[in-house]
């Protein structure tokens, strides 16, 4: 009897272990590279990251801002959530709108910015022509009196914050928006899941590879 229970024991962890590895197999030829995402770059980054490329005249990256912050909050405790506003689109408000942006994260208010001048621009249909415009719209919307949104406009430090957008959109040949890269390295390509929950677990899958 003590032989069959061992015999019963090993048939069992055999099942069990092939059970696991046929799941993980699964798991790994669910998403394939070309079809689920593209490798950007030989190397991963210094930390786990997850980073948002948009720009604000772009009406889809508007759209997918409730996915986005879905996807920030599902992997809060795993991976950094960067913003990377890109300066290409928007004429010579591309790249004041960057600048606005860095400002912003200075004042430690980026994430009011964003969804402002978002809602400014793409459900009140107000679009800032200016920097003049930007300006009234840090007063008027988000209660920074001018003398302090020019400080930090200007501040040393948003030179090299913007410098860093350009940097990773060149870095990692972003040439639309939006865009999600992972890790520095793994761009996810959306078009290829179905649905929010499916996109959510690729970002997921893309955070465990090397």
């Amino acid at each position: 009897m003590k032989g069959l229970h061992v015999w019963r024991s090993l048939l069992l962890g055999s099942v069990l272990a092939l059970f696991v590895g046929q799941a993980v197999q699964a798991a790994q030829s669910k998403y394939i590279e070309g079809t689920h995402y593209e490798v950007r770059s030989e190397t991963k980054s210094a930390q786990p990251e997850i980073r948002e490329f948009f720009s604000f005249w772009c009406g889809h990256c508007f759209a997918l801002q409730p996915l986005f912050a879905k996807i920030e909050s599902a992997y809060q405790d795993k991976a950094v959530f960067v913003k990377n506003p890109v300066g290409v689109m928007g004429g010579m408000m591309g790249p004041e709108s960057q600048r606005a942006f860095a400002a912003a994260s200075l004042m430690g208010i980026a994430d009011e910015f964003t969804a402002a001048l978002f809602e400014k621009m793409h459900v009140e249909h107000q679009i800032p022509h200016s920097h003049q415009d930007l300006v009234d719209f840090f007063a008027e919307d988000l209660g920074i009196p001018q003398e302090h949104f020019e400080r930090n406009y200007n501040a040393f430090p948003v030179a090299g914050i913007v410098a860093g957008f350009d940097q990773a959109m060149d870095q990692y040949q972003i040439d639309a928006v939006p865009e999600i890269l992972v890790n520095g390295k793994y761009l996810a390509i959306m078009e290829s899941v179905d649905g929010e929950q499916e996109l959510i677990e690729l970002i997921g899958y893309l955070l465990t590879l090397p």
